[in-house]
């Protein structure tokens, strides 16, 4: 079976250099997170991809069950040897996950695009 996220219209995946970044929209179906799970550690593993980034700035309902799945996909990321960072979280969806008591530990967010290499320089610092 071929994976393809261009079925997807939710989702646009990019490379440049050793950095992919995704950009989600509309509705996170569990179809979605597989084939992006499946698409995203088959690039990491072929492309010797450093960094992933996420951009939810068009995602404006997260609920636990999606955010768990990214999380997830954000922890085999670091499994194979790659970093995450979340951008573009929106005030009303951090604000449930919060309350909702999502597991926030070892997520990487920056407020902007510009904010992702000063982000990597505090990772680098701490590891």
């Amino acid at each position: 079976m071929s994976l393809d996220l261009s079925k997807h219209s939710g989702v646009s995946m990019s490379q440049t250099n050793n950095r992919l970044s995704i950009i989600l929209q509309g509705d996170i179906t569990p179809e979605m997170i597989s084939v992006l799970n499946s698409e995203v550690l088959e690039n990491i593993k072929a492309q010797r991809i450093a960094l992933v980034i996420f951009d939810l700035s068009a995602i404006s309902v997260l609920d636990l069950t999606e955010f768990n799945a990214l999380h997830s996909i954000a922890l085999m990321i670091k499994l194979m040897g790659a970093e995450t960072v979340f951008t573009g979280f929106n005030a009303g969806v951090v604000a449930f996950l919060i309350s909702a008591g999502a597991d926030i530990s070892g997520i990487n967010t920056v407020s902007g695009l510009d904010d992702i290499d000063r982000v990597l320089n505090k990772i680098k610092d701490i590891v």
